[in-house]
């Protein structure tokens, strides 16, 4: 099995690098045929021999590639067909762009590794990808017919394959192509490919003998890839050579190079993450951008087509049981040996075989991605991959992806506008700052907590999202229900752009404009920044660093409009507190009044809960740690709150700090003394407990269930 897998990755190297040179050397172009052919075998050669020694994942064979050299052919197409190139001048100036492509895409690629670029790539589109492979796949189909015609075809001189071209040349290679498709999709097998084409090899020179045609025959009808008017090839580096090289050419192709650089990155990463999943190996992005960078200078040397790691090749050599560099080693094997021997049998090999590869690979793109990602995309996404295809077809390959890219962007800042901007919305009703008050105060809240509205804000704020948000702002301000207090929380906001924060402007006149006060909360310091730049006159905005904050705020001011103002003395808990003094004064250890200077602990966490306390004048504050061992606010407590009541009832030790922020004075209520002697009011002072923990869970609830 070993040695079978060895010569097949070697054949499939060999006729797939053929294939991709024949698809460059086309046309006017097709008298270099022979000299593009080695020049691509020993590029490959050299490729495959780096990526060996570099690439992450062992195994893996770095090969020209179908997209890359589609993308060139046409480059070099156009050099060849606009007229402006000598016909002695055209050999140097194509083997100027690949070199420069090469080398060109080598650097990028190698740097993208280096600097730790790669992941940039994953941000292009996917609609954008499906139809540039689809468009790939249709120049690959239009360069299988180039090939058999030995000239460039195109979808606008299509018509002349069934005038000039002998249907022998192209119809059965095309029609095995369509056959090879089908069974591969139905019958997936790493050796479907090779098994047919090599079947199609002998059925052609079978049909030769019975035709009764002997090569000679069948070279002067055209049927076979020969003769090539000079099969040598050396290293052309010298001053003639680069006298005749036409820069200016080279240079209108600079979009190409920007081209096959991006889609030699994007391939790189997609395939070798493929690869890696299917050998259940470690996959390295940096090390194989580097490699593949390194892999595709070296080839750029003696003019060798730009690639990456090729997939199938790759697994089907594992398959096969090539290991570590053997599958490689395989590859540059066959290629040097067909490069060796080329004068003697690639002249000989039947032109229909690339006719039927370089069609293969064009129709496996097609169904893959304009057929079959029809059921994968919307409707809206599906359009750009058959506007890419149709604009590749008639205008031009470049043009196709960057009005696929356009259109992709397009369709996301709609689809990004019609996203819901307001994660949230609550009302003071239910959403409470971190202070725990009195009952009485509690309950005054709650009755006039409609006139606070907090809208939570979420993604990136820009023309279309803040459109949609000065809208949700001009709802609340003309409300049937008038509010007094906005408040828009940012925290969830990574930026916002110059229309966002102009927006936000607005929305602040016409707050005031209604006599409501505008809090912005929780600004990134990046938000705050560009806020500030955008609206330097805004002076008189409300921006509090977190929402709790603002709701401190809000509920002090809507505290002091409370009608006579909320008496201490009137809260049902301090009567209850000072009848069980009345009732307990017998056991001094039941009620004890403490008295706490600031920065005095009250609760420890982790102490044994036996005992609640009940806070008389001052301010109480609970501190938990965070995760780097800072003490972190999560309460305050307010004259008439309970503190430690929670985890007294749960029969848990106290979760947190509470420390005086002010001179205190609190109750100590031991409720296990108190409770071997029971009264009716320490039940009524249970009940009012209850109550209170039952009230702000039913709070929470419907927080819960508004946000």
């Amino acid at each position: 099995m070993f040695g079978v897998g060895f010569v097949v990755i070697a054949i499939t190297a060999v006729t797939l690098s053929i294939s991709f040179a024949a698809l460059v050397y086309t046309g006017p172009l097709s008298v270099f045929l022979g000299q593009g052919i080695n020049a691509t075998l020993l590029g490959a050669a050299i490729m495959a021999l780096v990526g060996s020694f570099f690439l992450s994942v062992r195994g893996s064979i770095c090969n020209p590639q179908d997209v890359t050299a589609v993308l060139i052919g046409a480059a070099a197409a156009g050099i060849a067909t606009t007229g402006n190139v000598p016909v002695e001048h055209l050999f140097p100036t194509v083997i100027g762009l690949i070199v420069t492509t090469g080398i060109f895409t080598g650097l990028v690629v190698f740097l993208a590794g280096a600097f730790k670029l790669s992941a940039l790539v994953r941000y292009a589109p996917y609609p954008v990808i499906a139809g540039f492979l689809a468009a790939t796949g249709y120049l690959l189909f239009m360069g299988a017919l180039s090939i058999a015609a030995r000239e460039t075809v195109s979808i606008s001189n299509l018509t002349m394959l069934f005038h000039s071209v002998a249907i022998i040349k192209w119809v059965p290679w095309v029609a095995g192509a369509i056959f090879l498709t089908f069974i591969e999709r139905r019958q997936a097998s790493e050796l479907t490919v090779p098994t047919v084409l090599s079947l199609s090899v002998l059925a052609f020179f079978a049909l030769l003998g019975i035709c009764g045609y002997s090569l000679s025959d069948a070279m002067e009808m055209g049927l076979l890839l020969g003769p090539f008017d000079n099969t040598s090839f050396s290293l052309p580096y010298n001053s003639d050579f680069f006298a005749k090289i036409e820069w200016a050419a080279i240079a209108s192709a600079a979009p190409t190079l920007i081209a096959v650089s991006g889609l030699t990155l994007l391939g790189a990463l997609l395939n070798g993450t493929g690869i890696a999943m299917t050998l259940g190996a470690k996959f390295n992005s940096e090390q194989d951008m580097k490699a593949t960078g390194l892999a595709n200078v070296a080839s750029a040397t003696v003019a060798g087509l730009p690639g990456y790691v090729i997939l199938g090749e790759s697994i089907l050599a594992r398959r096969m049981g090539l290991r570590g560099q053997v599958p490689s080693l395989a590859s540059a094997a066959g290629c040097l040996a067909a490069l060796y021997f080329s004068a003697d049998i690639l002249a000989y090999m039947p032109a229909g075989l690339l006719v039927m590869a370089v069609a293969y690979l064009g129709f496996d793109l097609l169904a893959t991605w304009l057929w079959e990602s029809r059921n994968r995309l919307s409707r809206f996404e599906y359009g750009i991959v058959v506007l890419i295809v149709a604009i590749a077809a008639t205008v031009g390959f470049l043009l196709a992806l960057a009005v696929g890219m356009l259109a992709a962007i397009a369709i996301f800042i709609v689809s990004y506008a019609n996203t819901e901007v307001i994660l949230s919305r609550s009302t003071g009703a239910t959403r409470r700052s971190r202070v725990e008050r009195s009952e009485e105060e509690s309950d005054y809240l709650s009755k006039v907590g409609s006139e606070l509205v907090v809208l939570d804000l979420t993604g990136y704020l820009f023309f279309g999202t803040a459109h949609r948000l000065s809208e949700a702002v001009q709802s609340e301000l003309s409300s049937e229900r008038p509010i007094k207090y906005l408040i828009l929380d940012f925290r969830r906001v990574p930026g916002i752009d110059t229309s966002a924060t102009n927006s936000l402007a607005g929305m602040l006149e016409t707050s005031e404009q209604a006599g409501v006060k505008l809090f912005f909360t929780g600004m990134s310091e990046d938000v705050e920044k560009q806020f500030a730049l955008a609206s330097p006159h805004n002076e008189g905005v409300k921006k509090i660093p977190n929402i709790d904050a603002a709701l401190e705020i809000i509920e002090g001011d809507l505290l002091s409009e409370e009608p006579g103002g909320a008496r201490v003395e009137s809260a049902r808990l301090m009567q209850l507190i000072e009848r069980l003094e009345v009732e307990y004064h017998e056991d001094p250890g039941a009620l004890e009044r403490i008295t706490l200077a600031p920065g005095e602990k009250l609760i420890r966490l982790g102490t044994i809960s036996s005992e609640c306390y009940f806070l008389l004048s001052g301010t109480l504050r609970a501190e938990i740690e965070d995760q780097s061992g800072n003490r972190v606010r999560v309460a305050e407590f307010q004259p008439c709150a309970l503190v430690g009541e929670i985890a007294y009832y749960a029969e848990v030790p106290r979760t947190a700090w509470v420390i005086a922020s002010t001179d205190s004075k609190v109750v100590r209520v031991d409720l296990k003394r108190m409770e071997r002697a029971p009264t009716q009011t320490l039940i009524e002072f249970h009940k009012a407990a209850a109550r209170s923990l039952a009230r702000r869970v039913m709070r929470m609830t419907r927080l819960t269930s508004e946000l």
